[in-house]
């Protein structure tokens, strides 16, 4: 399974979206500090993210290093896919 990150802008207006397998997702939603911005259950539930809490969670991502067995492509290159996801987008919505 996995997970689709939305830009809140109207339609015509926003970013590409992202799309993640779980356990990416999984892996960035138990890195310290997200308990303070969102859910982190491991589930599919939809989450509803401002603008100023997807950069903070943009910042977290950042300085995290993601372990060995994170992602099936280069590691380094789906968390800066993730981090300019989050400081693009005008918020976000995962279904």
């Amino acid at each position: 399974m996995s997970v689709e990150l939305e830009d809140k802008r109207r339609s015509g207006q926003r970013i590409p979206g992202l799309g993640l397998a779980n356990g990416t997702w999984f892996a960035v939603l138990d890195i310290p500090g997200m308990e303070k911005l969102v859910n982190q259950q491991h589930t599919n539930d939809p989450l509803d993210v401002t603008p100023a809490k997807a950069k903070k969670m943009a910042d977290i991502v950042e300085a995290w290093t993601p372990p060995d067995s994170w992602s099936g492509c280069d590691q380094e290159k789906m968390k800066s896919y993730i981090v300019e996801f989050l400081r693009s987008c005008n918020g976000f919505r995962s279904y």
